[in-house]
């Protein structure tokens, strides 16, 4: 069966492969031939060398939920779903909810991309508030949910994240156990096998510790051990692939004890973040001013960035509308997002997908 009637299979995947993002799961619906060409790993290749893909930033937004019970006490709680800013459009929309969680997402999940699926990991129940292990990937092409391998091991949350789009893979490293006891255990998971293996451990534990892929290493920064409670150390230690071991830590990476959340990968621009009103970019091994935050915002509750431009969602005071802002990190000009209100939540992780 030829792919469209009256037109040589190579300038009918050509049509195919213009088609915008929101409308594959349509095309997929047509037919069986169309249905195979879109959900084959070829397919997204063609299209991103072809220069048809798009960036979309998806995160784990939060709306309110009046009068929800969540841990045993009846009030007014955030409940989050993913939501997703198509940048070339301007567009927000959200995604079906996660299966088996009517509010959307697990709280506290991490969200990272892989080609042209999204993967959701862990996070707690936001009934419950126990600790989830779960997995469930969003393929954009079939616009489905599937469910994932459990992360093996402790139960843990707050760890840290990132994605290798490459290879497929996803990892995982630090957090903390179901009794507070900051980790120092790793995890790899394949999405295309659904199969999760374990990393050497890392050289010390790191609960709330972000997790980085730049350059080729998994780098995994700042956090704190068990004793420390909440007090950020400096140091970051990366994932040597080649010789299947973490580098020596370098104690000094960051310029001060913070929170390391904001920490994101910039490409050859070296690691950008948030700190101290500023976005600063680490180059030659020196943290240094790229660029102040806009005065909307004073509280950076998620950042990333895409092709010399930067993501900022934040806002002037907690409890206050969230908003975004985006940085031209060649002009440094920045330009405020337009989003209605039910976009306006607070974004607890996120990722940029190219679709």
């Amino acid at each position: 069966m030829d792919f469209i009637p009256g037109l040589p299979d190579d300038v009918a995947r050509q049509c195919l492969i213009r088609v915008s993002y929101e409308n594959f799961s349509t095309i997929a619906a047509v037919c069986r031939v169309w249905k195979s060409e879109v959900e084959d790993p070829d397919f997204f290749r063609q299209r991103k060398t072809a220069g048809y893909t798009r960036p979309v930033f998806a995160m784990a937004q939060a709306r309110v939920v009046p009068n929800r019970s969540s841990g045993g006490m009846k009030c007014p709680t955030l409940a989050y779903r993913v939501t997703l800013l198509d940048l070339e459009t301007g567009n927000w929309s959200e995604l079906p909810p996660v299966p088996g969680f009517s509010d959307g997402l697990p709280m506290f999940c991490q969200l990272v991309g892989v080609e042209s699926e999204l993967v959701v990991v862990g996070g707690w129940d936001p009934d419950t508030w126990e600790i989830s292990s779960s997995v469930f990937i969003y393929n954009f092409l079939s616009a489905t949910w599937r469910r994932g391998a459990d992360m093996p091991g402790a139960r843990r949350s707050f760890f840290g994240c990132a994605a290798s789009g490459l290879e497929r893979v996803v990892y995982v490293a630090g957090g903390h156990d179901g009794e507070k006891n900051a980790l120092k255990s790793a995890l790899v998971y394949d999405v295309a096998k659904d199969e999760w293996a374990p990393l050497p451990d890392m050289a010390r534990e790191r609960d709330e510790c972000k997790g980085v892929f730049h350059r080729g290493k998994f780098h995994v920064i700042g956090g704190y051990c068990t004793e420390m409670q909440g007090r950020f150390e400096r140091s970051a230690e990366a994932f040597d692939f080649a010789n299947w071991e973490w580098d020596k830590a370098e104690e000094d990476f960051l310029e001060s004890s913070t929170c390391p959340r904001t920490c994101v990968d910039g490409g050859d621009m070296g690691m950008y973040m948030c700190h101290a009103g500023e976005v600063v970019a680490l180059q030659d091994s020196r943290w240094q001013t790229v660029d102040k935050l806009p005065a909307e915002i004073r509280h950076t509750a998620y950042m990333t960035t895409w092709e010399g431009k930067l993501l900022v969602m934040g806002c002037r005071s907690f409890g206050d509308a969230h908003v975004a802002y985006m940085l031209d990190l060649k002009s440094h000009r920045w330009r405020k997002l337009v989003a209605a209100e039910e976009f306006c939540g607070h974004v607890q992780s996120g990722c940029c997908l190219e679709i």
